[in-house]
This record gives C-alpha cells, structure tokens and sequence, in this order.
C-alpha cells in the first residue's frame, strides 16, 4: 500500500496505524471509546482511506481485506445476523481539510477563475490553526458526540421548514399512475375503496411492527437501513409558521379507542370517513365505497359552493400561516384542523382538466403511452402537481398534507405529497406495492352492496370577510403559478438501462452525464447541480424523540436498538472539471446555443460532411474520467462524506458560535455553489409505468426527474416561462441529442 503513495502520506500512514493497533492492544469490553465496536470501525475507515488508491484491477483482495473487520465484529456483542452493530452509526463529521477540499473542486466548474481565487483565499484563512473554521469544525465534533444526529435539525430547517415559498410546484412533487377506465360513478368510489383499504392494511402492519427491514444491496452489502420515514407517511402534516413551520407527527401507536380516518375532499367539500372505529371495527372495501359514494352523490347538490379553503394552503407560507391562525380563532375550523392533521391522508376526488395543460412538445417527440381521454401525460401530472388552478382542482386540495391521493372522474390518478417527512422512495414503494395487488387480484364484483353506516361527517368551515378577502387574492396568485409553469413529461425510447448496463456504467451516473452534456449544449456552461443521496445507513435522530410504538415494536422483533431514525439526504454533485471536459469535447469545441440535430429540418444541412476534432477512443477516455468522478462523489455521500451537510453545519455553527455568517458564506461562490439551476432526481423502484415530477427549486433553472427502464427512460422537466432563458421542451431536445449520441459514443 505505501509503495503506492507519495513520501509524505506513507509517512502519515505510519502514524496513524500505530495509534490504531495501540487501541487494537488495549481495548476494553463495552461502548466507551476502546470498545471493540469503535476501535473495529476506526480500523476499517482506516483501511478504507488507505485503500482508496487502489486500481480497479486490484479491487478483489482490496475487498477481502475490508471484509475483515466486520467478521471481526461479528463475534462481539450487540451485533444482529450480518455482524453489524445494532445501532447504526451516527452521521460523521468530516475533517475540515477534506470538506474545503471537495468544496473547492466542486466550484471548479461552476465559477470563474477569479471567484474561485478569492475563495481559495477565505478558506485558507477559515482553516489556519486558529482560524474560526478549526474552531467551529470542532463545535460540530462536540455536538456530534451528544446528539444522536448532528446535521439534522440543520438540514430540516434549512430545506423545507424555513423555506417561505408555496409548497406547490416548488417542493411538493406529483406523480402520475397508468389511468383506469371508469365507466360508472360506482367504478370511482370502488377504485378509491381499494385504495383506501390498501393504505389501511399498511397501516396495520406498521402498528405491528412488521414492515420488513431494509439493507444495502452493495457498499457494505447488507448493512441495516434507517426506517423511520416509511412511519411518517400515514397521519402526519405539516404546519405554516410565520418565521418557521413545523411538523405534526403521530407520537404512538393505535390505541383501542382511537379510530382511524380519512378526509375526502370533492368539488371544495370536505369529508371525514371513518376507516376503523372502536364501535365498529374496520370497513370493509364495500362499506368504504359506499361512504366515498356518498361522497360523489352529495358535493354536487350543496346548495352553496364551499369556501375553497385549501386554495390558502398553496399560498406562501407566512401569509398561509397568518391566515390559518385565523381560521382556528373559531372552535368549528380547529376541530376541522385537527381531523385534517390526524387524517391517515387526504384524498382528493377531482374533476379533469382541460386540454391546454397539455404538452407543448417538438418535432420529433415520442407520442405519450398513457392518455385519459383527450389529456396527455404532461396533462396529468399537472393535475398532481398543482390541480390546474382555482378553477379547477387546486381549492380541492390540502397541500400541507404528506399524502394527497388524487383520483379524477376520467381514470387519471396518482398522488401529490409534502416532502418534508419523507423522501420519494418511501411513498413510491407504498402506492405500487398497493396498486400491484390491486392489478393482481381484480374484484370481479361490479355491484355496491347498501350497508347501513352513518354517513360521514361534512365538514363545514366558518370564515368571515377577512378570510373572503384572502380567497380571491389566493385565486390570483396560484393562478400565476401555475401558468408560469413550463412542464413536458418526455419518454426517451431509443435505449434504457439495458443498454447503460452493457456499457458498464451505474445508469443513474449515466443519466446524471447526459443531463450534463444537455446542458452545455445549450448554453456552454455547467451549474450546480443537485441530486439526492440517500444516507439512511447513519443514526438520525433518536427514538425517544420521535419513535412510534408501533416502530419500537418492529426493532425490538428484530433484536436492534431503537435508534436508527429518520435517515435522508446529502446532495451528490454532477457538474464536475471532468464531466465539463467531456461536455467540451463532445461538442466539439462549439460555444453555447449550439443547433441541436432535432433543429436541422433541412436536408442539406442534415447531408454536410462534420469533422471531429478528437477522436472517438479520446472522447471515451473523457467519459469514463467523468463517470469515475461522478460515481466518487455519489459513493462519498452515500458513506456520509459529501460536502453539502459539513458547510451546512458550518454556517449554522458560526452563527451559533459568533453571532453572523462567517465570510466563507457571503462570498459570491457559496452563493453561485447554493443556487441550483439545475434539480434532479431518480424516481426509484418504479414498476407500473409511473412518473414523478417538480417545478425548479429557482426561477432561472430547470428541474429534471428521470425514471429509467430498461428500454426508455422516462423524464419529467421542468422550467418557468417567465424566465427567457429556459424552456422545457427544448431542454428535452437537447437531452435526446445527448443521449443519443453516447450511444453513437459506446456501443459496440
């Protein structure tokens, strides 16, 4: 290993693994700082980082020698099946050096060379030995070692509770499931039992605690995963706060007497159905429909039209939380509140919209697969994302609420979700697990049995002329919104993850490439870039602060401690120097704005001889540079090594410890490294042929999510007209023309 290093880090080296095996010959039993645990996981972040240079090649023995230490830990204390520990390590602190260090490549592509200058200078400054950085870096240390996570309550506030714009189209995501085909009233209302009845058995196995544990499929195959999000899901809100929201969460598991509700939203009216009542035990799928029934006969013979009181939810968030402090100063509205808060979700029974909303594609755009009358898939998701304005269903929503089911009168379906509690993977593996048991056990029953039930409670809300005021100005407002929103749900069919595959690259780098590439296309630059990275490997947040008793229950069946909680995200950067090299090469050498081969309509054009500056095997070489890089940094993050929570706990340090943002944070490039103009996702685990999708996270970017499949990869963009820079569709161009010359790049 040390004839692979330069002389200095040999020597480093040497110090380091004599401090490590004098802890190996001195450890004492138990969970102080010698106990085998921690000397065991000090020895393999050790081998780790020295090993970190090896070649591909050399990757085998590499392996063998990493498998070591956790057979070694199998044989201690407190270890479940795999020889992991039975609590999952907290989020590490990285050393300062090597954050600034990653910073600073992280702006290489992205800003230009004199701001790149001036902050190389601030961190030299930040870093001294008794700069403020050393100090605060030790803050984070300190706060690591007495709470169960360090970085979260940071990264909460910072992402979404502090955060003042609407949730719709900026950070609730919609997806979109293949529509049904409803012929009667009575399909709908049987549609939405199923549904319903799905959630409710989920719900039970939660209560039980027998949702299965999740473990890594590879980098430390098998280590447990954090859980705690998959409990989130069900009877949980978020709450508008003047300066900051907040959450409401479920604090314990179902007690004998508590029942089990829904809220039902149809034409602005909502609805309290009851699913499970300590008088009467769980509906039955017929029973709920029969309540849903009701439901759909008696919103459209209300004398009056209801107040399209969830209009104010998609408003920004100060303005929503002085109106709702408005609302609970009447006894009526609080108790409607508290329903809609306990509710195990929303759902939202809607009207279709029209065929404006569909997509504004180009020429040459593959046809969409899925269509509910004359609406386009573009149409749909729509529908998800926002309701299609105060005309239509926005008033029919509550976007507070982490779930919304959506199911509309021509068979369109699927889902609007608030992001704070949870991420994406959790809510997708939910619905397919519930629509794929729906797909295979169809009820061959077309009738509604009568059943005798009450019917479920109307609930009617009290506003006076001040909150009459507010909804006309709502009406204005999301209106706004929503015809700024530039969106195109864009199907690439010339290959999928298949032919990635057999390229030997991770299809989720793949796709994070080819996003770069459509980029410079268009306009010979990189930016920031975000892409989540999961880190449920590490202990968030402990179980006497958030734990249900149903997900105690779950740990305790599987012999592991109640603590690993509330796993989420760093940010995996895709504008790297390598990524923008290739970029350069690819387009060989042509400035911005250059004609995508979608734009020659001209056969002529089409029939010109095109020299390559640099040959194929150059232009692999700068691929495989960038996808080593990019595959890097997602492995970094995932291990819990990125760079985007370690300035995060230093800003917020420095405020904490000084009073003010250090200079670091008010320097153009933090600002410039802050901005994403572009906002990118994978949609996980998606089996049925469905799709999510956002708005951009700033007015001058565009969002992206991509769901790969193994022959197409299915996209969803997004940008705002208002911004002339941008444009969805011409986006999605670019992104054909990217892929489709890697494929031209390496196949064969």
């Amino acid at each position: 290993v040390a004839s692979n290093e330069a002389g200095g880090s040999a020597a480093g080296s040497g110090a380091e693994s004599a401090a490590l095996f004098s802890k190996l010959r001195s450890f004492s039993i138990g969970s102080g700082p010698n106990s085998p645990q921690r000397v065991v996981s000090n020895l393999r972040g050790f081998l780790t980082h020295r090993l970190s240079n090896i070649t591909p090649s050399d990757t085998g023995w590499k392996d063998s020698i990493l498998s070591i230490p956790k057979k070694w830990l199998s044989s201690a204390e407190s270890v479940d099946e795999f020889g992991f520990p039975d609590t999952l390590p907290k989020v590490p602190v990285p050393p300062l050096d090597e954050t600034m260090a990653d910073y600073i490549r992280a702006l290489e592509p992205i800003t230009t060379p004199a701001q790149l200058d001036r902050t190389k200078e601030l961190i030299k400054q930040f870093t001294a030995p008794q700069g403020l950085g050393t100090r605060l870096h030790q803050y984070l240390m300190d706060r690591r070692e007495t709470e169960d996570n360090w970085a979260y309550y940071y990264w909460l506030n910072d992402m979404y509770m502090n955060v003042r714009i609407p949730l719709p189209i900026n950070s609730n995501p919609g997806m979109v499931f293949p529509p049904r085909r409803f012929k009667t009233v009575h399909d709908v209302a049987h549609f939405a039992a199923r549904l319903l009845d799905g959630i409710l058995t989920h719900r039970e196995m939660l209560d039980s605690g027998e949702l299965p544990l999740e473990r890594t499929a590879s980098r430390e195959k098998n280590q447990p995963l954090c859980m705690a999000q998959y409990y989130r899901l069900l009877g949980s809100c978020r709450r508008p706060g003047v300066e900051r929201d907040s959450q409401f969460l479920p604090t314990r598991g179902r007690q004998n007497d508590e029942d089990r509700h829904v809220v039902v939203i149809c034409r602005n009216q909502m609805y309290c159905v009851v699913l499970q009542a300590s008088d009467r035990g769980k509906l039955s799928e017929s029973e709920i429909a029969s309540q849903i029934l009701y439901v759909l006969s008696d919103a459209p013979c209300l004398p009056s039209k209801p107040a399209p009181v969830g209009l104010l939810t998609a408003e920004p968030r100060s303005r929503w939380a002085r109106d709702r402090e408005m609302l609970q100063q009447d006894e009526s509205n609080q108790h409607i509140l508290e329903l809609i808060e306990t509710a195990q979700l929303v759902l939202c029974l809607d009207e279709p919209l029209g065929g404006n909303f569909n997509a504004r594609g180009f020429s040459g755009a593959t046809p969409p697969v899925h269509r509910a009358g004359d609406r386009d898939e573009t149409n749909m998701a729509h529908e998800m994302i926002h309701g299609g304005g105060s005309e239509y269903n926005s008033g029919n929503r509550w976007f507070d609420k982490t779930m919304q089911l959506i199911i509309c009168t021509d068979g369109s379906w699927g889902l609007c979700y608030e992001h704070s509690t949870s991420e994406g993977i959790a809510v997708v593996q939910l619905l397919e697990k519930i629509y794929k048991h729906i797909e295979e056990h169809p009820d061959e029953d077309n009738g509604l049995p009568q059943h005798h039930l009450p019917p479920p409670e109307r609930l009617e809300w009290h506003v006076g002329q001040a909150l009459q005021i507010r909804f006309a100005q709502a009406s204005k407002t999301v209106d706004k919104a929503i015809d700024d929103l530039d969106f195109y749900v864009y199907r690439y069919q010339g290959y999928g993850k298949t032919f990635i595959k057999s390229s030997q690259v991770s299809p989720d780098v793949y796709i994070q490439l080819a996003l770069q590439l459509a980029h410079f296309k268009l306009y010979g630059r990189l930016v920031a870039t975000y892409e989540s990275a999961s880190t449920r490997r590490f202990l968030h947040v402990s179980a006497s602060n958030i734990a249900t008793d149903s997900l105690k229950n779950m740990f305790l069946k599987l012999n592991i401690s109640c603590h690993p909680l509330q796993g989420r995200v760093d940010c995996i950067r895709a504008a790297s120097t390598e990524a923008l090299e290739w970029a350069k090469a690819m387009c060989q050498g042509e400035g911005a704005n250059v004609p995508l081969e979608s734009d020659r309509e001209d056969e002529e054009e089409s029939r010109k001889v095109k020299f390559s500056i640099y040959s194929k095997d150059h232009l692999r070489e700068l691929f495989r540079c960038a996808v080593a890089r990019q595959t890097e940094v997602m492995v970094k993050n995932i291990l819990g090594n990125g760079i985007d929570i370690p300035l995060l706990g230093l800003r917020e340090a420095s405020v904490e410890v000084t009073g003010e943002l250090a200079e670091l944070f008010t320097d153009e490039s933090y600002k410039i490294s802050q901005c994403f103009l572009l906002s990118t996702s994978q949609v996980v685990a998606c089996t049925t042929d469905s799709f999510m999708g956002y708005g951009p996270v700033t007015p001058r970017g565009y969002g992206c999510s991509y769901n790969p499949q193994p022959e197409q990869i299915v996209f969803c963009v997004s940008a705002f007209y208002s911004c002339e820079d941008t444009s969805a569709s011409r986006y999605a161009k670019s992104l054909q023309d990217s892929l489709d010359i890697m494929r031209d790049l390496l196949q064969n």
